[in-house]
């Protein structure tokens, strides 16, 4: 094909418009590749197929993902020469009953073929016709997770951020409550720090002192963890990371030559006695048309009593009732696929108003004043929170390399109603929530973006843009007994001051480019735009809806540029250095935009002269693989990485009598404060062979402030969130030909004083010193492939064997974690 010449194929009219746009928009120094596969130079020697596997991922640049077993046994010829990725894999799976998919941007994973696989003829080699679905852009970074539905099955994490806490520089804040966790990245605490996408749509809850995500794990194919603020493709906010969720479908489900199928499972945890059920069915046809269509149901219950934490102490208020329902359902034709997905669940219980706390903690003079089933009934709320998300994707991976379309549109909403008790005499307070109150959190979003390989000056590139449009909506009231009869207050219906209502309104367009620049060097630079707006809906309450006291609900908007450039080096075929690098933005929230307090306090304004934040991010990492380090066909996998975030104009509440000197008039309640910074670094290693697997990690992280939140004018302080020194390790073995392994893993922290409680009057707002404790577990896993017991799962385990008493330091000193836990789950496969 010649320069300056667009070949496009007659009879494609899904793509021949877009196709036409990119050719005008990019000019004559460009042209499409003219075969639609990257060759890369593969140099893998005949032995163990996993090994080989590994070898493979390593060269192409690729996450792979295989349960072991599948391999166990099997060799894999000699693989030499340039080629692309599809051919290097049909070659190593050939005749051995397995295929490939990708499960996500730069994640391919290994299974069980769907259709029985012959072996070849003496003399003659077959390979299997496997479909690529798309040309993802690379994604790829040594401190990024991934975790596939086998690892969640194995972690049997009730919630989210339990199965993401053993991830380097990751943490849980909160306390044992499946309402009351959050998941802490890199230092950076708040909701809007970590970016949550459940097939694509938004997850974050913002409300104070609550958890943040309420995602039933049971529904989870894969997890995949994007550390920092470095990646273009999602904006404004998201300094922790983005933690992006699928949720599985039938091709995921079914077993090989199987039509249609189901799966239930059974699991129970000593330690606070829950049991949780889950039952799905699923299936896929084509009917006889060109179409192939799938579809899956599932159901979980998960139901909990009070938790025993360490030592035998049970935290009163602690049990938890989670039910979810989901479905999913898909059609695909010659590279066109559409699909649906609709995710539910409830939970109603009783517990602390702040689901983050501990024990119900009843004061004795509360018991010896109103008796103790009066006291406790005082200190509880009936919570009912409803989850809901829904979405609708459409995507094109046809034979084009200029046209890889996705399109998505989504609706999600999370509220929480809390009703406390009525009792005589008892007047909730309205800092706490009155009485009664409630909070929905929803979004509307829609995006579309498209992934083009072109060759530009004879360099290829990986052309990746888009467009974003979000609508946020938050409503909230609460009904303020105490002040039923006073107009001020609007006769006690109106919404907190701290929980103000408003909408947010976003569109954002980015680009992004990966350039080859020479064999294995890539650079990618990139450039987000967004505008934001938001306004806010006045109080019901005269209080806080008075011009006098600084009260203004009138739209606000921002606009900003988000400049990113990333490097990636693939010295050799087992060694690959990062680095990236963002000045990455961060708008004001709907509750430091319009929180607000009355006319009787200095700080009483609302907030609309904030500026955004702003953090300069940058990520360093090298990862490297070894082959063949104490066995044959073993492989040792290990990445560094650090991180530097340095943090300008942040957002925090206007507290603090040095902060309030000489102020005479209203103020804002929230204000831009001196900047901050955080840096660490995070070490992985993982090893694999036949018998034996491990794995370690390693972070460590440390930082300052100019100042303190609560006294910016004093000296430099500690940023309040960084997790201690942590350390997670596992070890294991598979006994031959049993398919049985055991797994023994370890959590070891460090004692954390870095925290601004001891600085100034940090006490005042500053989460206190931690203690260094270690936590162990044992895990027996089951997972026949053959014979009658095929498609079972049986995993056993002890989490904290001995027992260990011990509170995080991100849990504020107010929680303890559980203690010994015996768990069990069963699952099968029809």
């Amino acid at each position: 094909m010649d320069r300056g010449h667009l070949n496009i194929r007659p009879g494609r009219r899904s793509y021949i418009l877009p196709t036409l746009l990119i050719g005008f928009a990019l000019g004559s120094g460009c042209n499409a590749f003219a075969e639609p596969a990257k060759l890369d130079a593969f140099d893998i020697p005949a032995g163990s197929l996993s090994s080989a596997i590994n070898r493979l991922g390593s060269q192409s640049g690729l996450q792979i993902l295989f349960d072991s077993s599948i391999t166990t046994g099997k060799t894999s010829p000699e693989i030499k020469g340039q080629m692309d990725v599809r051919h290097a894999l049909e070659a190593l799976l050939s005749g051995k009953g397995l295929a490939y998919r990708y499960i996500s941007v730069d994640t391919i994973k290994i299974e069980p073929a769907s259709e029985p696989v012959q072996p070849p003829p003496d003399g003659a080699t077959t390979l299997k016709t496997i479909v690529i679905r798309g040309r993802e852009f690379n994604e790829s970074a040594p401190g990024n997770a991934a975790f596939d539905s086998a690892d969640i099955e194995r972690s049997q994490a009730s919630t989210l951020p339990q199965l993401l806490q053993r991830t380097p520089g990751v943490a849980t804040a909160g306390g044992v409550r499946l309402q009351g966790q959050t998941t802490v990245i890199r230092g950076f605490a708040r909701p809007s720090d970590t970016r949550v996408l459940l097939d694509g749509a938004p997850k974050n809850f913002e409300l104070y002192d609550q958890g943040s995500i309420f995602i039933e794990p049971e529904i989870l194919k894969s997890v995949e963890l994007q550390k920092g603020a470095t990646s273009v493709r999602y904006g404004n906010g998201g300094f922790g990371g983005t933690i992006l969720m699928e949720t599985k479908t039938a091709k995921d489900m079914l077993k090989p030559g199987q039509s249609f199928g189901g799966w239930t499972k059974g699991s129970y945890h000593t330690a606070n006695n829950q049991r949780t059920g889950s039952v799905m069915v699923y299936g896929q046809s084509d009917f006889d048309t060109p179409v192939t269509y799938d579809g899956l149901m599932s159901g979980t219950w998960r139901k909990s009593g009070n938790m025993r934490v360490g030592g035998g102490e049970v935290y009163d208020a602690s049990n938890d009732r989670l039910t979810t329902f989901t479905a999913n359902g898909g059609a695909a034709y010659e590279g066109h696929e559409i699909r649906a997905s609709l995710t539910y669940g409830r939970s109603d219980d009783w517990g602390p108003v702040a689901a983050v706390r501990g024990d119900l903690a009843v004061s004795q003079s509360s018991i010896d004043r109103y008796g103790r089933q009066q006291a406790r009934l005082r200190a509880l709320a009936a919570r009912d929170l409803d989850d809901f998300s829904a979405t609708l994707k459409y995507r094109y991976d046809g034979e084009s390399d200029l046209v890889n379309f996705k399109a998505m549109a989504s609706f999600s909403s999370t509220s929480l109603h809390r009703t406390r008790p009525i009792i005589p005499g008892f007047t909730p307070s309205a800092s706490l929530g009155g009485q009664e109150n409630d909070a929905q959190y929803s979004d509307i979003k829609f995006e579309a973006e498209n992934t083009s390989r072109l060759e530009i000056l004879n360099a290829p590139h990986v052309l990746n843009y888009g467009i974003q449009i979000g609508m946020h909506d938050r409503d909230a009231w609460m009904y303020d007994v105490a002040n039923s009869s006073n107009p001020s207050y609007n006769y006690g219906y109106y919404a907190s001051w701290i929980v103000p209502e408003g909408t947010q309104t976003s569109i954002s367009a980015f680009i992004r480019d990966e350039v080859e620049v020479t064999d294995g060097f890539f650079i990618t630079p990139g450039l987000r735009f967004d505008h934001v707006r938001m306004e806010g809906k006045p109080n019901a309450a005269p209080r806080y809806n008075n011009p006098l006291a600084g009260h203004d609900y009138s739209a606000v908007s921002y606009n900003g540029f988000t400049p990113a450039l990333s490097g990636r080096w693939e010295a050799t075929p087992s060694t690959t250095l990062f680095l990236d690098w963002a000045y990455a933005m961060r708008t004001p929230i709907i509750d430091e935009l319009y929180s607000s307090q009355s006319i009787a306090t200095k700080a009483s304004a609302t907030s609309r002269d904030l500026l955004p934040e702003r953090n300069n991010s940058f990520n360093v990492g090298v990862s490297q693989e070894f082959y063949d380090v104490w066995s044959s066909g073993d492989t040792l996998t290990t990445s560094v990485s650090g991180f530097y975030n340095h943090v300008t104009d942040p957002v925090t509440r206007r507290f603090g009598s040095a902060n309030l000197a000489n102020v005479t008039g209203p103020v804002p309640f929230y204000w831009n404060t001196p900047s901050y910074r955080i840096y660490g670094v995070e070490v992985k290693a993982n090893y694999e062979s036949d018998t034996v697997f491990g794995s370690l990690g390693l972070s460590i992280m440390n930082g300052s402030r100019k100042g303190a939140i609560n006294d910016i004018y004093g000296g430099k302080t500690y940023p309040g969130d960084m997790a201690p020194l942590t350390v997670n390790a596992s070890l294991g073995y598979r006994i031959p030909d049993s398919e049985l392994s055991l797994r023994w893993t370890g959590q070891f922290v460090a004692e954390q004083k870095h925290t601004p409680y001891y600085q100034g009057t940090g006490y005042f707002y500053a989460r206190p010193e931690s203690g260094g404790y270690a936590v162990h577990g044992l895990l027996l896993e089951w997972t026949p492939k053959e014979g009658f017991m095929a498609g079972t799962e049986v995993r056993a385990g002890v989490e904290n064997i001995f027992d260990k008493f011990y509170s995080p330091y991100l849990a504020d000193g107010v929680s303890a974690m559980a203690g010994r836990n015996f768990t069990l789950s069963v699952s099968r496969k029809f």
